[in-house]
Parts: structure tokens; C-alpha cells; sequence
């Protein structure tokens, strides 16, 4: 689907220059747009303009002309501007001595110092000497938190951390104190800013700051001192684009790329500081294996190869299964499959998930057509989405900066936001409706509102439905009063809080769903931010049938297809939508072909058999596979049975930064431990390397190439910043030495050698190349090289990712069912 805008654009000049831009436009972002840089130290992409710097001051000319803050003007029609005029440069060096007299002249001690604008527009308006002078008023750092400390004689009260934390993040952690001299940066309201505050402990208010008043108590070095690399945060699904920093082979920080990628910039906590992490002391550096006597020791990887080989060779067929980490590469994704496939002949893949992640993927599978985290884009919340429900455990911890557009969406363009949620968390406050049901009675919330729906004859009517939920009665369950349930649905649809006297000619506002019910379990964040009460209760109960209910939400008010509509359902591993699309589903091959269509698999057999040797290299007698398996493998529900029954007898499971600390699946953790051979690839000593026979050490995805596909279904390049740790590898070169001892010929190409493979397997990866993805992001399906890829889904049969979307019953036995 294709939308169009209209906008007026403007035409005037800028040094000269003939600009057009939307009206609109301030003078700052219309010099930037044609190259122009205007010096600034207070303005900051995507919040309001503040005009407080005056550093950006430019000349505008004509009877109504003058100086004005570049910032906060507008760029009209025959506008005519100069921003480097002899009166323009003379108040600039007016303004930077006016900084200059109280401001601590420490820059060789400051962490700042190679990258303050401060000191960058002192050099460039070359102030040498400043007639403004009077004694210093030096104060020491104050400790606002565990990573965040305050300088005073350093702060210009440009502002930019407490307006970033209340536009965008959309807490109020930081605010501004006292007036004049005494004007200064605080924690809000006199809290200790992260254990008593709303702090999430994100270091946006130190990236924003344009001086070294806010540093970062994690970092002790200079900018010169260190190594750059772009590349993709691997902490969650949302994908966001980093800018690692390091120095002979160790990060030093995380820093921020401003409008670069799908957060432009923006961070959270596990993306500022997660490097941490990864260069943890419980990182496993060397392949180790475990005697009968579970006594563990290490080995050379030569050795760990032949094990391997050896033992995965008497396990060919079905009692082989393989379970990837959703945190994983696509490529190393595509590559695990096809192991499983054309070296050990079985179908038994899938991705390790908690049941709660499982049923989300089930249901969303089963009411779609396929399993899409986002039907729609993220970046619509600037544009397109008019009215939001959003659904489940905090996605502020969860997918952050998605909550950031919603909050900034709410600010700016006046979003209306209904959320659902047991627990109260910061956006709860700033929603038209807040519904905070009993603990496991979310689905039935849903449910009444949809009843409502109908009821209201918002939607639906089409659908020939009639409500089958009784509002008083549901509202006696849940604990939500019948008239907030009844506003809900009526602010989810209309985006107001009564109903209005008619239907607009043009339909009801998109709106749009986000749900993360997928994460009903603790996160393991970088930094314990908040103290908690977790004796509460504040279960969602069955993810299957709330995600049912979200996505059946969506259908009855015609939001499915829609610019601005469409459900969104954030997963947590990196690469959980990349590993879905690669074929890791024991049922669908790479790219959703069904492993029963003998075409699919005669093209597959055509491409990777042929790679064999004459025999196998193992002793026992393992042959060379000449059909790929064409029965669908055990399902993730049933896997833990299979592995009881001795149907399944050896795994290989991969590991991640998700199941580090946690068990995801605890039946199938206690299952696992019944293997006659456990190979575990994972990067740290976890629960799962614990019990295995055999564990080989993973790079981390700050450590090795390739590319991640976040939810909104955007391809995305991942990039070494760093060595591996110790002797880790990637999961390329690990399956690939294996699969070569046990003679099959999977050699270890660069990541952009198997995306050009994946581009001729799956459809909608086509018009993927590493040459295209080094400018930037592809959103799939993308079927040639001059596509741009389809942001929206929809249920058009000539589209290459058609959704089919159905009504599902909520009932339990049909939520439940494959």
C-alpha cells in the first residue's frame, strides 16, 4: 500500500542560496537540510524548540528582519536569511563570553573536552580573550546515580536533559532548581533520582548534555583516544542503531549517531551501557566438555570439533532437534537450519522461547497467517497513528524506544493512548485511559472492550458480530468499572471520551495496538533502577488468548492493512523476527514455504546437497543425506515430551544475553538434562551451559558480523566492534568446522555471502545486499534492488508477505490450538 502527503513547501534564500522546504520548517532545521550548519547549543532533534542558547542566532533581512534564534523562527515565503553575517558573528562572541565568565575553564580534565559544543564554538568564533571576568564559583560533581554525575559550574541550563527526559522518555527524573546564579540541574522533586525517583537509568540526559555538566561515572576516557563502530544493539527487538566505542579491543562507552536509524539516536539502558555485558568475567572463553563423572574440563577447539562430529553422527534423523537463540545473526540463523536440514536430516528447529513468548507466536501465527512481531512501522507514531491501546507489562522496560515515540506521539500529535496494565508504570499516568484489571483477567478487559465496540456500533457491523461479553458482568471480574471499560473503547476508536453524534464522512482515526504480554517475566536489566514490590500480583494470565483478543481488537475496528493501524507485538530477542523469516519453525523452510511442498524442498536439495562429500568422515558409518526430511518437526509445546519419550535423544541449543541469569522454559529445561547429548552454544556460563555435555563458546553480537531483523521487519547491519572474547566464534564458523569434519561442505563465507544465498531463498529478503543495508536499513519484504519495502502489511493477494487474517474464538481450546 501506498500513501501520499500533500504538503505547502516554501521557497526563500539562506546565504544566497535558493532553500524549499515544508512550511513550517524552522531557519535551523532548513540550513541543515541544504548543508549549512548553524552553530547551536540548546536545540536537539525531534523536541520543541527551546531558544534559550542564543548561540544560533542568524540575520534576517528585510523590514520585519533582524536577529533571531534560528531555532524557534520559521523559514516563511521569500524569507531571506544570512547566518554568518558580520552582526550575526558579533553576537555570537557576545553570547559565548556571556557563558564564558561563570563557566569552569577545566577542559583538560573534563570527559568532554574533544566533543563539547561549547568548546567547539569558542574555537570556531575564536574568543581568545574575555573582558567579562569575575572569580569562579567551582562546586564538586554531585552523584545523582550509579551512572550519572552533575558538575554546576559546568551547566549553560541549556535545558536539553530535563526536556529529554520529560518529551521523550516520558518520565520526570531531572528537572531544573532555583533561578539566576543559583540556577541548577536536580533530581525532580527532591528524590534520590533512581531508587525513589521514575529515573530507568537510560543516559539520554548525559547524551543530550552539549558541555561536561552531566557525565557518565562508567567513563574515564577521551574521543581521541578511541575507535568507532556503527552497528545494531542486540539487548532487544526494537533495533536500534549504536555507536560503539573502544580502544585495543575493549569498549569504553556506547555513544549516540543523532537521526541515524530507527531510534535516531535515542538509547536506553541496556543499549548505553549493555557493553558491560558483554565483556562480563562470566563470559565462557574455551570449549569445555563434561566427563560421566559431571566433572567439566576444557579443551582446544580441534578437539571439541571431533567430539562433536563423532557424537552428532549417531543421531541422524528425527532424534536430532535444534533450538537457535533468537539473539543470533540471520545469517547464523540460516545457517543452523540448513545444518539441521541437508547434515542432520530432521525438521525438529525451532527458536528457545518461554511459553509466554510461544503462545504469542502461536496465536498471532494462527490469526495472521504468519507470525509478524508488527503488521505496520514503528515510525508511524510521527505520522500516521491517531489513537493507541497498548497492552501488557511495562514497554518502557520492554520495548523502550517505542514507548519514547508513543510518549512523543502523545506530546506532539496529541495521540490519544489507552493502556491495559496491572502494574502501574510512567506512561500510566500520561494516558487519556488508564484500565488496570485483577491480576489473569486481561484477555476478559479486551474482550468487553471489544464488546463494546460492537455494541457502540464502532465496528464490526461488517463482520456481521454481535457482543457476546455482558459489560457489568466483566467489569465485576476484572475490577474495572463498566463506564471506564465503555470510555475505553470509545477513546480507542474515536479518540474521544464521548460518543460523538456521527460517524465522519472518512471512517474513524487509525488506530494502532501494542501488546508485550510476550514478556511476563523479570527483565534483567543493566542497572536495578527501581525498588519494586514484586510480592504484588500483577499477572496478565494467558498471552495466547490476550494476543488473540488484541489482534481481533484491531480486525473489528478495521485497523488491519491500515496507515497507522495494525498490532504490534515486541518479542525481546534481538533477532526473533531475522530467525523466524530464516526457516528455524519445524513445520516452514526459509522463507514460509511449507516443508511438505516437494517443489520448495527440490530447490533447497538443488542448492545444498550437492555440497556432500562422496561419504561421510565419521566412523560409525553416518551417510551423506539425499533427500531433505519432508515430514514437519516436533512443535515447541510438544518438544519436553519428545525428549521424555526418547524420540528426541541429542540438541544443540544456542544461548544468549535472554537465558544468561534465567531458565526460559522450565519443563523443557528439566527435559534437556534427560539428553544423551547436550551441545550448548552459548557466550556465557548459564543455567543451560551448566547442564550440557558439550558447551562451545559464542561471540556476542558486539563481536562478529552479520545482520538482525528487528520487529518492525527492518533488515538491519550488525558490525564487529570488537574481538571475540577469549576463543569464542560465531555460529557460522562452529557449524561450519563441524559439519566439514562430519563431510559435508558449509564453509565458514562472510555473513554477506550467505545473505546473498538467503536474498534467493526467501522471497522477501530479495532485494537484501550488504551493499544497500551500508546505507541504512531495509524494511522486508523488499522483492528486487529498487524497492524501497513494504511497511504495511495487508491481506492483498498480490502482495509479497499477504497476512490472512480470521476471527479467533476465545475459547480456550481454540486460542490453544496449532
Amino acid at each position: 500500500m501506498v500513501t501520499t502527503t500533500q504538503q505547502k513547501m516554501v521557497t526563500g534564500t539562506i546565504n544566497g542560496q535558493e532553500v524549499t522546504v515544508p512550511a513550517g520548517t524552522s531557519i535551523l532545521e532548513a540550513s541543515r537540510m541544504v548543508g549549512i550548519e548553524v552553530p547551536n547549543l540548546c536545540f536537539q532533534p525531534l523536541m520543541r524548540a527551546w531558544g534559550s542558547c542564543r548561540i544560533c542566532t542568524v540575520e534576517v533581512l528585510g523590514k520585519r528582519g533582524g536577529l533571531v534564534e534560528s531555532c524557534a523562527a520559521v523559514f516563511g515565503e521569500g524569507s531571506e536569511v544570512l547566518t554568518h553575517s558580520p552582526s550575526v558573528l558579533e553576537s555570537r562572541q557576545y553570547i559565548l563570553q556571556m557563558y564564558l565568565i561563570d563557566h569552569a575553564l577545566d577542559c583538560p580534565t573534563c570527559d568532554k573536552s574533544g566533543e563539547c559544543y561549547l568548546q567547539d564554538n569558542t574555537y570556531l568564533h575564536n574568543i581568545n580573550a574575555n573582558p567579562y571576568r569575575r572569580p569562579k564559583l567551582a562546586q564538586p560533581y554531585e552523584h545523582f546515580s550509579p551512572t550519572v554525575d552533575y558538575k554546576w559550574d559546568r551547566c549553560i541550563m541549556c535545558n536539553r536533559c530535563t526536556r529529554v527526559c520529560d518529551e521523550i522518555i516520558g518520565v520526570v527524573a531531572i528537572e531544573s532548581a532555583n533561578r539566576a546564579l543559583e540556577a541548577t540541574i536536580a533530581p525532580a522533586f527532591g528524590h534520590e533520582m533512581v531508587q525513589e525517583g521514575t529515573c530507568i537509568n537510560c543516559g539520554m540526559c548525559i547524551a543530550v548534555c552539549p558541555v561536561g555538566a552531566l557525565t557518565d561515572r562508567h567513563f574515564g576516557r577521551h574521543p581521541w583516544e578511541l575507535e568507532t563502530t556503527e552497528t545494531i544493539c542486540g539487548f532487544c527487538d526494537v533495533g536500534c542503531t549504536l555507536n560503539i566505542e573502544s580502544s585495543k579491543g575493549l569498549i569504553s562507552r556506547t555513544t549516540h549517531l543523532w537521526e541515524r536509524g530507527v531510534n535516531h539516536g535515542y538509547t536506553c539502558d541496556r543499549g548505553r551501557w549493555g557493553y558491560e555485558k558483554i565483556q562480563s568475567a562470566d563470559r565462557i572463553f574455551y570449549p569445555r566438555s563434561r566427563d560421566a563423572d559431571g566433572r567439566a574440563y576444557e579443551m582446544s577447539w580441534e578437539e571439541a570439533v571431533d567430539l562433536v562430529a563423532e557424537g552428532l553422527a549417531h543421531y541422524h534423523g528425527e532424534t536430532f532437534g535444534a533450538l537457535a537463540s533468537g539473539e543470533n545473526t540471520n545469517e547464523e540463523a540460516y545457517v543452523l537450519q540448513q545444518f539441521s536440514r541437508a547434515v542432520m536430516q530432521s525438521n525438529n528447529v525451532n527458536r528457545l522461547m518461554t511459553q509466554n513468548h510461544a503462545a504469542v507466536e502461536r496465536v498471532t501465527r494462527a490469526a495472521l497467517g504468519d507470525d509478524v512481531a508488527h503488521t505496520n512501522n514503528m515510525q508511524e507514531l510521527f505520522s500516521a497513528v491517531h489513537n493507541l491501546l497498548v497492552v501488557g507489562p511495562s514497554i518502557i522496560d520492554y520495548a523502550p524506544i517505542a514507548s519514547y515515540w508513543i510518549n512523543h506521539s502523545r506530546l506532539y500529535r496529541e495521540t490519544r493512548i489507552v493502556v491495559v496494565a496491572t502494574e502501574h508504570y510512567p506512561l500510566c499516568d500520561r494516558a487519556a485511559v488508564w484500565l488496570q484489571p485483577n491480576p489473569n483477567t486481561t484477555s476478559l478487559v479486551l474482550e468487553a472492550v471489544a464488546a463494546e465496540v460492537i455494541r457502540l456500533g464502532l465496528g464490526g457491523s461488517e463482520l456481521g458480530l454481535k457482543p457476546d461479553t455482558d459489560l457489568e458482568e466483566g467489569a465485576a471480574k476484572t475490577g474495572v468499572p463498566a463506564d471506564k471499560i465503555r470510555e475505553a473503547a470509545i477513546v480507542f476508536v474515536t479518540g474521544q471520551h464521548e460518543m460523538p453524534e456521527a460517524r465522519p464522512e472518512a471512517g474513524f482515526p487509525p488506530a494502532a495496538i501494542f501488546h508485550t504480554v510476550a514478556h511476563q517475566t523479570p527483565i534483567d536489566h543493566v542497572v536495578d533502577y527501581r525498588i519494586e514490590d514484586r510480592s504484588v500480583d500483577t499477572d496478565y494470565g494467558d498471552a495466547g488468548r490476550i494476543t488473540a483478543a488484541c489482534i481481533n481488537l484491531a480486525m473489528l475496528t478495521g485497523n488491519i492493512g491500515r496507515v497507522g493501524g495494525g498490532v504490534a507485538s515486541p518479542r525481546g530477542p534481538a533477532n526473533h523476527q531475522g530467525t523466524t523469516d530464516m526457516g528455524l519453525v519445524p513445520d516452514l523452510l526459509p522463507g514460509g514455504l511449507q516443508v511438505t511442498d516437494p517443489t520448495a524442498r527440490e530447490t533447497l536439495e538443488a542448492l545444498w546437497l550437492g555440497r556432500w562429500a562422496d561419504k561421510a568422515s565419521t566412523s560409525n558409518g553416518f551417510v551423506p543425506v539425499k533427500r531433505l526430511p519432508a515430514e514437519p518437526g516436533v512443535a515447541y509445546e510438544e518438544l519436553a515430551d519428545a525428549i521424555n519419550t526418547g524420540r528426541i535423544k541429542a540438541m544443540w541449543v544456542e544461548g544468549g544475553q535472554g537465558t544468561r541469569d534465567i531458565v526460559a522454559n522450565q519443563p523443557l529445561y528439566e527435559a534437556l538434562q534427560k539428553l544423551e547429548l547436550l551441545i550448548v552454544v552459548d557466550g556465557y556460563d548459564s543455567p543451560l551451559a551448566q547442564i550440557a555435555h558439550i558447551v562451545l563458546p559464542l561471540a556476542l553480537n558486539l563481536e562478529k558480523d552479520g545482520t538482525f531483523t528487528n520487529f518492525d521487519r527492518t533488515v538491519q547491519r550488525v558490525r564487529a566492534a570488537v574481538p571475540p572474547m577469549g576463543e569464542a566464534r560465531s555460529e557460522i564458523d562452529i557449524l561450519s568446522a563441524v559439519a566439514r569434519r562430519m563431510g559435508y561442505g558449509l564453509q565458514a563465507d562472510h555473513p554477506s555471502r550467505i545473505m546473498a544465498e538467503i536474498s534467493r531463498v526467501v522471497p522477501w529478503y530479495a532485494g537484501v545486499t550488504y551493499a544497500r543495508l551500508e546505507r541504512g536499513g531495509i524494511v522486508t519484504p523488499v522483492t528486487s534492488l529498487g524497492e524501497q519495502g513494504a511497511t504495511i502489511l495487508t491481506s492483498n493477494s498480490d502482495s509479497p508477505r499477504p497476512l490472512q487474517p480470521r476471527l479467533i474464538s476465545m475459547s480456550s481450546a481454540q486460542v490453544s490450538a496449532d
